[in-house]
């Protein structure tokens, strides 16, 4: 599948989390896909990498102890502050629709479970480019 790309260079996408084992597994997924994919294990370290380059999607743990004054919410807006066109990806230990809802009505973009798995994590990834907005 090819992934359509509004802007030059290939899909970007960065992931915040600080579980070194799903890390691990996130790097060999995606080793093999068109995403260059960047780890940050703290939002500190996020917001390094946003400042000096273009993201296209990021996915957040949404239980890192990091997280703003005011949660997920606040999190959410200071990343579309920062990019307006950045795809924002929520993931966590949550599963049900209602959660699902409130999320997307925050801004984010897409919403995971880590129930899933980390395959929808790149399934996820790629709609969303695949979108193109």
């Amino acid at each position: 599948m090819v992934l359509s790309q509004r802007r030059r260079g290939p899909c970007r996408l960065l992931i915040v989390e600080n579980d070194q084992h799903l890390i691990d597994q996130l790097r060999r997924l995606f080793a093999s896909t068109p995403f260059e994919c960047e780890v940050a294990r703290s939002l500190r370290t996020a917001e390094a990498i946003l400042a000096e380059r273009r993201i296209d999607v990021v996915a957040v743990d949404a239980t890192l102890e990091s997280l703003p004054r005011g949660g997920v919410p606040v999190l959410i807006q200071g990343l579309k502050a920062r990019a307006p066109l950045m795809k924002v990806v929520i993931f966590n230990g949550i599963t049900g629709k209602a959660s699902q809802r409130r999320l997307r009505r925050m801004g984010a973009d897409g919403y995971l479970s880590k129930r899933s798995g980390i395959e929808a994590l790149e399934r996820s990834a790629r709609r969303l480019m695949n979108k193109g907005g």
